[in-house]
């Protein structure tokens, strides 16, 4: 007999909680079921681009090390609407959505690539960074989402030289002749830092098998990224999930096949990263994935995964 739709989110939910703990260096079960639970708390970056405004009195703490990004005193959707937002002053940002801009480091006049731009968050974090002097490209491959994306720019006040409209896995040859000093690939794949044990709705698309295909298709688009970055340039590869076949298996992956990069360190103190995984299914991992960052999920830092990859 079938099993009903409740007895498959069961099931999920035991192999997240399980695939979890071993992930984070081999928790107890019940612990990464606590660290599954955490309702997660959004943060807003000030866009730098935009004048100042007066400080709104729901801007909490500053992060130390993003001095553009606070936490908040109220909930998320007391804000949305506020004129701050609507304006492109203030961007509602989870807090681990900065770390692959902060590892890019663009500098002004430098060729970007943002691989998977829309919805526009990272793209515009690039442009506030460089005072909207370096040269971004922007893909994406939904035409909805790229329309988004586009009005994003135009409220945040982000100058893009080139919107793109392509499948990230016929990047190369779609781009052929443009080469960029970085690229920026946050990654489609599973969200389990997005996730939440108590939200059934988590569970209808997430599985192994999934995870699984995500990671053929991570594989091919960061191939086809690479093919695009100038030798000594940056490539930053990021995830907001824990599943290691997604992160330090894809990179394990590309290192073994790419004898021109290697990994870099990003330097970052954060109390919620956690080292690298080091195997998985038995199968070792080569020791260039430990420059990585792995984070686990926190309240106001969600679960992310992060790799530096520089190209000799």
């Amino acid at each position: 007999m079938s099993k009903t739709l409740h007895e498959k989110r069961i099931i999920k939910r035991q192999q997240l909680i399980e695939r979890t703990a071993i992930a984070l260096g081999g928790i107890p079960k019940h612990e990464a079921e606590v660290l599954l639970r955490i309702e997660r708390q959004q943060s807003v970056r000030i866009n730098t681009l935009k004048p100042p405004l007066e400080t709104p009195g729901w801007l909490g703490q500053k992060f130390l090390w993003c001095t553009e990004g606070y936490e908040l005193t109220l909930p998320v959707t007391d804000i949305r609407d506020s004129q701050a937002v609507q304006t492109g002053h203030i961007f509602i940002q989870n807090a681990a959505s900065w770390l692959p801009v902060i590892a890019l480091d663009p500098q002004p006049g430098e060729m970007i690539l943002d691989v998977c731009a829309a919805p526009g968050g990272k793209t515009s974090h690039i442009a506030a960074r460089t005072n909207n002097k370096a040269v971004i490209w922007a893909n994406d491959n939904s035409r909805s989402r790229l329309a988004k994306l586009q009005a994003n720019m135009s409220r945040l006040s982000a100058n893009i030289a080139n919107y793109t409209f392509y499948d990230a896995t016929q990047l190369a040859r779609k781009l052929d002749g443009q080469r960029f000093d970085k690229i920026l690939l946050d990654a489609p794949c599973s969200g389990e830092g997005m996730m939440n044990l108590s939200n059934d709705k988590d569970f209808n698309t997430w599985s192994v098998a999934h995870i699984k295909r995500l990671q053929q298709l991570q594989k091919r688009i960061l191939g086809q990224a690479w093919m695009l970055l100038k030798p000594g340039g940056t490539l930053i590869y990021s995830t907001c999930t824990m599943a290691p076949e997604e992160n330090e298996a894809v990179i394990d992956y590309f290192l073994r096949s790419h004898d021109d990069a290697h990994t870099q360190e990003f330097d970052l103190a954060l109390s919620n990263r956690i080292g690298p995984v080091k195997e998985w299914n038995g199968r070792a991992f080569s020791p260039e994935t430990q420059k990585c960052m792995r984070l686990a999920p926190s309240p106001f830092i969600e679960a992310f995964f992060v790799c530096k990859l520089r190209k000799i």
